[in-house]
């Protein structure tokens, strides 16, 4: 199937079909001791983006280069995304609710959904999570690297690891078509 030239132009797909929700009690863990509790504390859960899609929004972002790029080719005046660019972060937006119990307590506050990703075993950064292109087609090269296309994934499948965004390439060209 051919698909648009991945361009740096408008915005990835976006991913996440949540628009908040309980992290403690819930998908990060039960409800936690220490009350009343800070909003950012070392001991809540993190759980991978995959795990946190269901509750957490990561809205399209523009796709737009983190570092260095192709800049001999150009398709309809825009520079094209190759296998292994890095874009900039995908920042987490979404505020979950916390709950934490004790002797005469209960107490709720809201937490950054960032605090409660879980990033290659860290912590994700208020900056985002790192996006990076897997081109798809394995016949179209610009400069030794396989040319991305429309739909190709800014990280990996399973949604965890270093590059765990789950939004695709959605700024490609109207004209230019790679193959599969």
């Amino acid at each position: 199937m051919t698909l648009g030239a991945a361009l740096y132009m408008g915005t990835c797909s976006g991913h996440g079909k949540g628009a908040g929700g309980t992290a403690h009690p819930g998908h990060c863990g039960g409800t936690l001791g220490g009350c009343p509790h800070p909003p950012m504390r070392g001991d809540m859960g993190k759980k991978t983006v995959m795990i946190g899609d269901p509750v957490i929004s990561w809205p399209p972002m523009a796709q737009t280069p983190k570092g260095p790029t192709v800049t001999n080719v150009v398709i309809n005046g825009k520079i094209p995304i190759v296998n292994g660019d890095e874009l900039t972060p995908h920042p987490t937006c979404t505020v979950l609710t916390t709950t934490s119990t004790g002797y005469k307590c209960f107490f709720t506050t809201s937490t950054p959904a960032w605090w409660l990703t879980d990033i290659a075993g860290s912590r994700e950064t208020a900056a985002g999570h790192a996006r990076k292109l897997f081109a798809t087609s394995k016949t179209v090269m610009v400069n030794g690297k396989f040319l991305g296309r429309f739909s190709d994934p800014f990280g990996t499948k399973s949604g965890s690891g270093p590059y765990s965004c789950l939004s695709t390439v959605s700024g490609s060209s109207k004209n230019v078509f790679v193959g599969a």
